[in-house]
């Protein structure tokens, strides 16, 4: 089948307008993102030794405490990717009436605060310090009222939210400790905020911890226990989280250049192969980090993407698959277990085509034929400027869940025009059946599970149908009212897809 027609040239340059819709929507994303982001920071610093008198130790105010400003964490204590955030708007308020038991205008302490964020917006870590007397005492008296307190209400920018407050077991930071959680609805986004209150020498604080959904408690004590060792000896060993989002961008040279990568988790090796004119910061680090539980897993940059060598044009999926391939032998991962996405399954069906021997099991997410049989996007889906192109109009909170997510990876360039279009060549070749390995679909032996959104635009349903039918043996699972980047939208009934298929169970 030929899908070169008197218009393909008009469809390419829609299809790379259309990427670069999605490489703004991830920068818009991100800037948007710190207004949400920047509420919670009004939440974690809101009145509890603050607001609510006290003297900063930044201003120098009358105390006989020492001043607690040495003692706070910094960015160098924290991993890479980690920086200073700007504090907590004034127009942010919370109202949370089981702390009115505070006295509002408490002498006898100092107070120092910083605040840290991953990435550009979120997960965010506040920190508040206090030294005296007084400062003790009013540790004691919030720790008191937190315990009672189950509801509060917080406001930024017209939007308000309820906030619900729970008792949190968590395992004992410095001399003593008690922990809370709160969670609330912002925008379509849940996020989920844990508060530690710790004692460590003679200084008292808490620690807060913003993240999506529920923090990971290993995650918050890896802060927690940091801050505490500081405030009690002035240094402390540098937080180490396990998340992919902070883990090194690494170079592996291969016999095909150098691939950058990143890698976390242990267990057996999961390879996951990015899209078109996406980088290894598409992926949702809520994503990895869950698969890294239980696998050894890396993502890296396709050819000519960030520091990975560009390989020689014409560009072709068979060589892509042939350069993840190298990269394969470079880390030694042996016969590794292989995801792709988008064009990335394109990559991954050739890999199992071209090496067979790399391939243990496969995984196939919004993935078309390479025999004749795909089925292209619609010119309407092409043209359209619309975000729809990974979630469904009516499921903006997936959508701005995602962008939240992405954004704790640094900022990186996006992919050049020259590198996109060199994708696009490549693509237009697997639909056209001009792809060697593409042709061979029929061929793969390896187990394979075939995965997509049924409201998939740019991947319409027939082509998973297609693959399921040409691939021996295959499994096919698709997801209700979910788009091309259904992996993150219905992540919590994938993930355990995915392991099930892999054996883990």
């Amino acid at each position: 089948m030929n899908l070169t027609t008197a218009g393909d040239a008009d469809g390419r340059a829609a299809r790379l307008r259309h990427s670069a819709r999605a490489a703004r929507l991830a920068t818009r994303g991100r800037t948007q993102l710190r207004i949400p982001v920047l509420v919670l920071a009004g939440l974690m610093a809101a009145a509890v030794l603050t607001g609510c008198g006290g003297s900063s130790a930044a201003r120098g105010a009358p105390s006989t405490a020492r001043a607690p400003q040495g003692r706070l964490l910094s960015a160098a204590d924290l991993p890479a990717g980690w920086s200073a955030a700007p504090p907590r708007p004034k127009s942010t308020q919370t109202d949370d009436p089981c702390l009115s038991g505070l006295t509002t205008s408490p002498t006898g302490y100092q107070y120092a605060t910083s605040a840290f964020v991953e990435g550009t917006s979120i997960p965010y870590i506040g920190e508040v310090l206090a030294a005296g007397p007084q400062g003790q005492q009013r540790w004691q008296s919030l720790g008191r009222l937190l315990a009672r307190c189950r509801t509060a209400t917080i406001s930024s920018g017209g939007q308000k939210a309820t906030v619900t407050i729970q008792p949190l077991p968590f395992p004992r930071v410095g001399s003593t400790s008690s922990a809370y959680a709160w969670a609330f609805t912002i925008g379509g986004i849940r996020f989920g905020v844990d508060i530690v209150l710790f004692k460590a020498g003679t200084d008292t604080g808490y620690l807060t911890y913003v993240g999506l959904g529920s923090p990971a408690v290993a995650t918050v004590q890896a802060f927690a226990s940091a801050a505490a060792d500081k405030a009690a000896t002035g240094s402390t060993a540098r937080v180490s989280t396990d998340t992919i989002a902070s883990a090194p961008v690494r170079a592996a040279h291969t016999k095909l250049g150098t691939v950058a990568y990143r890698i976390i988790g242990s267990g057996p090796p999961l390879v996951l192969i990015t899209g078109f004119s996406g980088t290894m910061d598409n992926w949702d680090p809520r994503f990895v980090d869950a698969l890294a539980q239980h696998y050894r897993v890396v993502t890296f940059d396709n050819a000519g993407v960030g520091p990975t060598a560009a390989l020689p044009v014409p560009l072709s999926i068979d060589a892509m698959a042939s350069q993840t391939s190298a990269l394969i032998s470079a880390l030694g991962l042996g016969r590794p277990d292989v995801l792709g996405w988008s064009m990335g399954s394109m990559i991954a069906q050739a890999l199992a085509v071209l090496h067979p021997g790399q391939v243990n099991r496969l995984v196939l997410c919004a993935s078309w034929p390479g025999n004749g049989q795909a089925v292209p996007p619609s010119q309407q889906t092409l043209n359209a400027d619309t975000t729809g192109d990974l979630f469904p109009a009516d499921q903006t909170a997936a959508q701005d869940t995602y962008l939240a997510s992405i954004s704790s990876y640094p900022a990186v360039p996006a992919v050049p025009a020259a590198i996109a279009a060199a994708q696009e060549h490549a693509i237009d070749q697997w639909w056209a059946d001009r792809d060697p390995a593409g042709i061979k679909d029929a061929t793969i032996a390896v187990p394979t599970l075939i995965t997509d959104g049924t409201a998939d635009l740019l991947d319409p349903l027939a082509n998973s149908h297609t693959l399921a039918s040409l691939i021996h043996g295959a499994q096919l699972t698709l997801y209700p009212d979910a788009g091309h980047g259904f992996l993150f939208q219905d992540q919590t009934a994938l993930i355990p897809r995915i392991e099930s298929f892999l054996g883990l169970d």
